[in-house]
């Protein structure tokens, strides 16, 4: 189930992708994020209040609320790249991106996750990954 769910998740970041890059043609990148990010907040808040919980901020490192910060920057960035190379390209490189860093917090636990190992064997899937956005860049 929660590889259906990573799936479905990917293909609407595809498609925000897009949608973000078409909207950036018309607005300024600081719109488009706050268009993107008002309306989740608009939705969350609605879902918060008809489940009547409590949104309890304390208790979590300081650090974590940088994804706000990260949140916009993923948004920003997409937004410039798809209107300029594509939303397949534009996701290419941001999905190197997210393997390289994921691969150096699994490997030292950081921000509490589990630790996971670099090994050798991942290195062939990678090198498949960095093969296949080259051939798209080319």
């Amino acid at each position: 189930m929660s590889h259906l769910l990573l799936l479905l998740g990917g293909a609407c970041q595809g498609l925000m992708t897009s949608f973000n890059g078409s909207l950036s043609g018309s607005l300024s990148l600081m719109e488009v994020c706050f268009i993107v990010h008002g309306i989740g907040a608009v939705m969350l808040l609605g879902y918060i209040l008809l489940r009547r919980e409590r949104i309890a901020l304390a208790g979590a490192p300081r650090y974590v609320y940088l994804v706000g910060f990260m949140g916009v920057a993923m948004v920003v960035s997409s937004s410039f790249c798809a209107s300029r190379i594509g939303a397949a390209l534009t996701m290419a490189i941001s999905v190197a991106g997210q393997m390289a860093a994921s691969a150096l917090v699994d490997h030292f636990g950081w921000f509490g996750v589990p630790v996971v190992r670099w090994t050798w064997k991942r290195v062939p899937p990678c090198l498949v990954i960095l093969a296949g956005l080259a051939l798209m860049m080319w």
